[in-house]
């Protein structure tokens, strides 16, 4: 019985998809060390205006976003974030439950990003 629920156990942990929420510093080196990697900002246009991470690109958090991440590849890495984080984290949740296999999200989002004095 012992060896059924370990087993058990190690499936449930391999099969969970991954979902981190990143200070912006370990997001930065994180993205940057991943080959591949999709940049998202769930901004809104306006908002993007206004400045955005180098190579993003702008898929708006809105009640169609799910929808809409239906045009990128479930196995590439995605790295999301937004003004202070709280859209970012439900992209991320919705990207999760679409069966993407690594969500990053920018703990803080952009907000925090400009705090850290990290390059726009």
């Amino acid at each position: 019985m012992k060896k059924f629920l370990v087993l058990i156990t190690l499936v449930a942990c391999t099969e969970r998809k991954m979902e981190t929420s990143l200070p912006p510093e370990e997001f930065d080196v994180k993205y940057k060390n991943t080959p591949n990697a999709i940049l998202l900002d769930v901004r809104t246009e306006a908002e993007v205006k206004e400045g955005a991470l180098p190579h993003a690109q702008n898929m708006v958090y809105d009640d169609s976003f799910g929808d809409k991440v239906g045009s990128l590849s479930k196995e590439i890495p995605v790295f999301v974030y937004c003004a202070a984080g709280k859209r970012s984290a439900k992209a991320a949740e919705i990207l999760k439950e679409k069966g993407f296999k690594e969500v990053y999200q920018l703990k803080g989002g952009l907000d925090a990003w400009k705090e850290a004095k990290l390059p726009l």
